[in-house]
């Protein structure tokens, strides 16, 4: 358990640090999306496939990551991908129209592609089955930090200096913690099975891959994973800061201390529910209560008037807190798969993730801009059926997920390590 301890605090914090930059960079645009707008004049449908491009990006590019973390290891996958975020994060800074947004955009996406998976796999084979979602859950919370720099700190920035100066900012920082992590990472212990892996023919690592996409209960878990960050991302990450300034008109910096605290609820949510499943007896109750909440939570959003900011904030931070579900399910993924394909498992599962939040974000954008005005903003009807859409596309997911199995044994055993 001491050695455990120990393993898990240097994992973990290294892990997280270069999995900021990620974070940052999925919600880095939702605070300064209006700034953008009015500069290059992006319509509400563009930006909408701007910010979905990150996603899209991480979405083809996992099933090529699932590959590269089995054959060549989490450390040299992780930090020979970020390059690419690096010199998207440039890219952007530069960027003068929407096509070069879109392609600087898809370079960040190809570069964060595996630092989550990565790092599910790191902690896969050096800490306990057990305590995954726990690991998993402080992965994500601490690296929440970058999603926190996302909001109130980029606006003060954004005020200051630009906001293409932020991501030039940020590319430096990428490539610090690219440095950071390849000097500490360690694909797995001595002695686990990785290390006496025989590499597989193109054909068989395929076959791997077809073989995960035709089980049944990965299946049906991949259709909820499909919506629980796509619906959380499209308010926090994108369409949040929109709402906020055209239903309520508040300004740059009041928009970013709203979606810094929702952001902070997304940290804790993951948190909450790592929590959670280590204490409760079933993992799919769990999940179905999650699912309920956040709908009603969105039904909510979509139906009451214009209230007061306090109020609407609350219900948002609440909205961020309680649909932000996924650690539960991608431990019951982490369930589904042998120890050889379990880099190809877990990042096929992750395509749902970033595939959902594409399709959501850029669905909100054509909702939004059918609406819109001859000035760019848009009414509060627009926001409500953005609100009851997403409400009533978790509630299909959830009533598919119904049919998966329980994943949750009394005693989850422990990955080989021979």
């Amino acid at each position: 358990m001491k050695n455990e301890t120990a393993n898990a605090i240097k994992l973990i914090t290294t892990l997280s640090i270069v999995y900021v930059a990620s974070n940052f960079y999925r919600s880095s645009i939702a605070v300064i999306a209006p700034n953008m707008m009015d500069e290059l004049g992006l319509t509400h449908e563009q930006l909408g496939v701007v910010g979905g491009t990150f996603f899209i990006a991480f979405a083809i590019f996992q099933v090529p990551v699932g590959i590269f973390l089995d054959r060549y290891g989490p450390r040299k996958t992780i930090c020979g991908l970020m390059l690419f975020a690096v010199l998207g994060s440039a890219g952007f800074a530069l960027a003068t129209d929407f096509l070069e947004l879109t392609a600087a955009r898809f370079f960040i996406g190809v570069g964060c592609a595996p630092v989550l998976m990565g790092s599910l796999v790191i902690i896969s084979r050096w800490l306990s089955a057990e305590r995954f979602a726990l690991y998993m859950s402080l992965i994500v919370g601490m690296g929440g930090l970058g999603n926190i720099l996302a909001t109130t700190p980029t606006a003060i920035l954004t005020d200051m200096i630009g906001w293409r100066d932020v991501f030039w900012i940020a590319s430096l920082f990428s490539a610090v913690s690219i440095i950071f992590g390849y000097l500490i990472i360690k694909d797995a212990p001595e002695g686990h099975a990785f290390h006496a892996r025989k590499v597989e023919s193109m054909k068989d690592t395929l076959g791997g891959v077809i073989g995960i996409i035709k089980d049944r209960q990965f299946q049906l878990v991949f259709t909820i994973n499909l919506v629980i960050y796509g619906t959380i991302m499209s308010i926090v990450g994108l369409w949040g800061g929109n709402f906020l300034r055209d239903v309520y008109g508040l300004d740059l910096t009041a928009r970013g201390n709203i979606l810094f605290w929702m952001t902070v609820a997304v940290i804790g949510g993951a948190f909450f529910y790592g929590y959670l499943d280590g204490v409760c007896k079933s993992r799919k109750k769990l999940v179905a209560t999650a699912s309920i909440t956040t709908i009603i939570l969105l039904v909510v959003l979509g139906s009451i008037p214009v209230v007061s900011v306090w109020q609407i904030s609350a219900l948002l931070i609440l909205f961020s807190f309680f649909g932000n579900y996924g650690v539960l399910i991608m431990s019951q993924g982490r369930s589904i798969f042998p120890e050889r394909l379990l880099g190809r498992g877990i990042a096929t599962l992750n395509t749902a993730v970033f595939l959902g939040v594409f399709l959501l974000q850029s669905m909100g954008g054509f909702i939004i801009g059918t609406f819109a005005t001859a000035d760019g903003t848009a009414p509060l009807e627009a926001y409500r059926v953005l609100y009851f859409s997403l409400a009533a596309i978790v509630a299909v997911a959830l009533l598919i997920y119904s049919r998966s199995k329980e994943s949750k044994t009394p005693k989850e055993k422990a990955p080989e390590t021979a």
